[in-house]
């Protein structure tokens, strides 16, 4: 755990084995990731192990049986996921609409690519628990069970595990139908009149995130630490305009889906669905100012803004509010707006073939370069002049240019 076997030679990045660690003012070795999804691995990590050797394949934790495993469980976790996204928007929607929403959001969205070509990312993963936390905490407020809860302190649990930042998304929970100062209150006085609840929810969630906690202790002699390094939030220079419309990575540029889903918020008021309008005021715009305020506002190579996949879960309820308002408008009014989303979806997926076939850069897209490739699938249609590669040294401290 300490990785004093790590040098220089068996560090090579280029053989495929990389450990990514910082070190501390002791010489400490810390590995940079919390470890959420060492934990969500390990079930098809131990099958590839038990095949490996039977299966001709080095039984050494890197052989492609290996990584085969660890891809297919992305796929096992977002069917997961979508089929808790799907039993969540049908207790608000329709089974049409909720279709809809769910073609919408796998199909239109970066998710795609984030599960069929780098399944082994954990967007993918926490947007599967964060659909099942949103199921079950609509569940709890219906009827408050202990079996209901522990489900919800789990994902929770290891939500945080797998990124610290995710600590917000337990706001959804505790905001659930707050919709005016006296349900705020009252929810208060819930939470007092259920402190064996609130007892019980905080010994689970302690128990998955004790683990890491421990290993940090072990490690270093702390119990908390940063474990990133030189890499730091910006508050007081956050890149939200460049986060959401920039042609490096403008979330709503290359998935405009989710701009219908951020109006659709607009019509929650309406609809049964405003019993998480609170979270969303809240959560949403405070996400949008986390993500834009990391050094690397465009999250290296990737397609898209991808850390906003995490919340798609979330975002799925106003994108199904906005469809069913406009269904109940009127029917013309309905087949145009499914119209302009089919024509949006079929723009992400072939968007998510041009960034694959590297169509796309990875982090360098401007503007020239985006309107010139836009419809091709040839590689060789985008003239390099156009791409501006990001200065990373210069974003570590904070200097950000704009887009």
């Amino acid at each position: 755990m300490s990785l004093k076997f790590v040098t220089t030679e068996n560090n090579n990045k280029s053989s495929g084995i990389k450990y990514w660690y910082i070190e501390d003012d002791k010489g400490n070795r810390v590995i940079k990731y919390t470890m959420g999804m060492a934990v969500l691995y390990a079930p098809f990590f131990l099958i590839a192990h038990l095949l490996a050797s039977k299966l001709g394949f080095a039984n050494d934790g890197f052989s492609p049986i290996y990584e085969c495993m660890i891809d297919f469980s992305g796929l096992i976790y977002i069917a997961i996921g979508l089929w808790y996204l799907r039993k969540l928007l049908l207790q608000f929607f329709s089974e049409k609409i909720t279709t809809i929403t769910l073609l919408l959001v796998f199909f239109g969205t970066n998710l795609l690519y984030y599960t069929c070509v780098e399944s082994a990312m954990s967007h993918a993963y926490t947007f599967s628990l964060f659909s099942i936390f949103l199921y079950y905490t609509h569940k709890y407020y219906q009827n408050q069970t202990n079996k209901i809860l522990i489900v919800i302190a789990v994902c929770f649990g290891m939500m945080v595990l797998i990124r610290p930042l995710n600590i917000f998304f337990i706001l959804p929970f505790l905001l659930y139908n707050v919709i005016s100062l006296q349900n705020f209150k009252n929810r208060i006085l819930f939470f007092f009149n259920h402190y064996s609840h609130v007892l019980l929810f905080v010994c689970v969630f302690s128990f998955f995130i004790f683990p890491q906690l421990l290993y940090y202790k072990y490690v270093t002699g702390n119990w908390l630490i940063f474990s990133y390094g030189n890499e730091n939030f910006y508050f007081s220079n956050p890149q939200i305009l460049n986060v959401l419309i920039s042609y490096r990575k403008g979330w709503y540029l290359y998935t405009p889906i989710m701009l219908i889903a951020s109006i659709g918020i607009f019509t929650l008021y309406k609809q049964k669905t405003k019993i998480f309008i609170s979270a969303f005021l809240i959560l949403f715009p405070l996400y949008i100012f986390l993500v834009s305020s990391w050094w690397c506002w465009w999250y290296g190579g990737s397609f898209g803004q991808r850390t906003f996949i995490d919340i798609y879960p979330l975002l799925a309820i106003p994108l199904g509010s906005f469809i069913y308002y406009i269904h109940q408008k009127s029917k013309i009014l309905f087949k145009i707006c499914v119209t302009v989303l089919c024509l949006l979806m079929f723009l992400n997926i072939f968007q998510t073939f041009q960034y694959k076939y590297n169509i796309i850069d990875y982090d360098g897209m401007t503007k020239e370069a985006y309107w010139q490739v836009f419809g091709s699938m040839n590689p060789e249609s985008i003239n390099p002049a156009y791409i501006k590669k990001p200065n990373y040294e210069a974003a570590l401290y904070g200097q950000t240019e704009n887009e």
